[in-house]
């Protein structure tokens, strides 16, 4: 779990399918599913990133002798996917406010 080409191939493949589906989510006018994806994609990297985080803290090793890097980069993938996570959220949390003010403003006999 701690080799340098899962610990750090697994975020950076998932960084480039973030990247991805954001180029479409602007290309394009399905923002709903897209960031409903994004928010499943950042989720994932912030969950994997920790895990990896709990395996090193578990174990009894010294990566840096073992696997060549130093044990404090692994918080850069699980940093981002944090950040991620609250912009995505955030996205979807100010999207289904304008969908219930539209609703509102739309239906007039409703209060």
């Amino acid at each position: 779990m701690l080799n340098s080409y899962f610990a750090f191939g697994v975020p950076i493949f998932l960084m480039i399918l973030y990247l991805f589906f954001e180029l479409v989510r602007i290309k394009t006018s399905i923002h709903y599913y897209i960031g409903f994806i994004l928010l499943l994609i950042s989720t994932f990297m912030t969950l994997f990133s920790f895990q990896v985080q709990q395996t090193l803290w578990t174990s009894n090793i010294d990566t840096y002798k073992l696997y060549g890097y130093p044990p404090e980069i692994l918080w850069l993938p699980l940093i981002i996917g944090i950040l991620l996570v609250i912009l995505n959220s955030g996205r979807g949390i100010k999207r289904i406010y304008l969908f219930q003010q539209s609703r509102k403003h739309g239906h007039p006999e409703q209060k």
